[in-house]
């Protein structure tokens, strides 16, 4: 049994000053006061330091473009098919990227990987703690989400060369018609033939996996919303860069979960990323929208996403909604919260602690755990 005391710890939900958080076999026994800290606990005094829970990344490609190692490495977008809900980001995950360790030392734990935005259907994300040892270990949820596309990238991808889809419309009509089919297969009894595509389709329609619809433009939130509830499905919004300027009609939809938001520290270089604002965050949070920010893992790198987060705390977003937007949001939108993403009991050793305030300039990761074993 282990007790960090002394330190400022944020659990998740509010800090608590001269605190100590008890572990003991890789679990979180509680947040206590100094005061009552069990008598056979090992004491690491932490005075003037800061404890969080580990950071969350909700939307990354860190693993699937391999830093450093030129774009013919990168095992992103399956681009010769715009309807590919059978690929899964795992295949692609390459344990050694440089990135990864470098996200361990900036206090990241646990990440969501996704396949990118080419295909209207790109395929399943899945979800790992960034452990040391055999990937096998680092897997938590090898089929975690479904990733949607709308907008530019499908119909650049396509369109470019004359095929469909062109516009918005066959992008929408595409996964219409996909999920139409599905629901027919999911329906059916299984025979020795599997269809590992319509399988991943029917995860989604049975709401055991959200999709994951990427969407910067409040049309194509829109869009997202509204076919997730003509099938029924659980819906978050990746991006959702003009979230802000359709925070009232998105929390009409049923099965909307939240957005995952970013990246922030990015230029707008194409017309759907005009809107891009800070202050998008704390628009969404304050309009009662659960919000994560993302990293977008190689388009602005993980080891900053502390960061992201500060700047959407100094563009008016609450100091406890920022945090949890790199902490329990995205644990809760993932579908982890039970395991990670706050200092609960029973909960995963999972936890930073930091020389300053997190969101302090001069503020760096001391020392990271992973279900209690320390990382970096």
């Amino acid at each position: 049994m282990k007790a960090f005391t002394g330190a400022k710890i944020f659990t998740g939900e509010k800090w608590i000053k001269d605190g100590a958080l008890i572990t003991e076999d890789g679990k979180i026994l509680r947040v206590l006061t100094r005061k009552r800290i069990p008598k056979n606990a090992e004491i690491i005094n932490l005075q003037d330091r800061y404890i969080t829970p580990g950071l969350i990344d909700a939307h990354s490609h860190i693993g699937m473009v391999e830093q450093g190692a030129g774009k013919d490495y990168a095992d992103l977008n399956e681009s010769t098919n715009p309807v590919t809900p059978d690929i899964r980001a795992i295949d692609a995950f390459y344990p050694d990227d440089p990135a990864i360790e470098e996200a361990r030392r900036s206090g990241i734990t646990t990440v969501y990987i996704t396949p990118g935005s080419s295909n209207p259907i790109a395929g399943l994300g899945a979800i790992l703690k960034l452990k040391r040892g055999k990937l096998k270990d680092m897997v938590v949820k090898e089929r975690a989400g479904l990733k949607l596309s709308f907008g530019e990238n499908p119909k650049a991808t396509y369109g470019n060369n004359g095929k469909k889809p062109i516009t918005r419309m066959a992008i929408a009509a595409m996964i219409r018609e996909a999920f139409y089919k599905a629901k027919t297969y999911c329906n059916k009894r299984r025979g020795k033939e599997r269809d590992f595509g319509q399988e991943a389709l029917c995860l989604a329609l049975r709401r055991n996996i959200p999709v994951r619809a990427h969407a910067h433009r409040k049309d194509d939130i829109l869009t997202a919303l509204r076919i997730g509830e003509e099938f029924g499905l659980d819906v978050i919004i990746e991006h959702c860069t003009e979230g802000h300027l359709a925070k009232e009609e998105i929390k009409e939809y049923k099965n909307f979960k939240g957005c995952v938001s970013g990246p922030l520290l990015y230029f707008p270089w194409k017309v759907e990323l005009k809107n891009l604002d800070f202050r998008n965050p704390a628009i969404l949070s304050q309009n009662g929208i659960k919000v994560a920010i993302m990293s977008d893992h190689p388009f602005t790198p993980a080891k900053f996403l502390v960061l992201y987060a500060a700047l959407a705390y100094k563009s008016g977003m609450e100091e406890t909604e920022a945090l949890k937007s790199i902490t329990i949001n995205p644990a809760e939108l993932i579908g982890i919260h039970k395991k990670t993403g706050s200092l609960e009991p029973g909960k995963d050793a999972d936890f930073v602690i930091w020389s300053h305030h997190p969101f302090d300039l001069n503020s760096r990761p001391l020392e990271v755990y992973i279900e209690g074993e320390k990382i970096a």
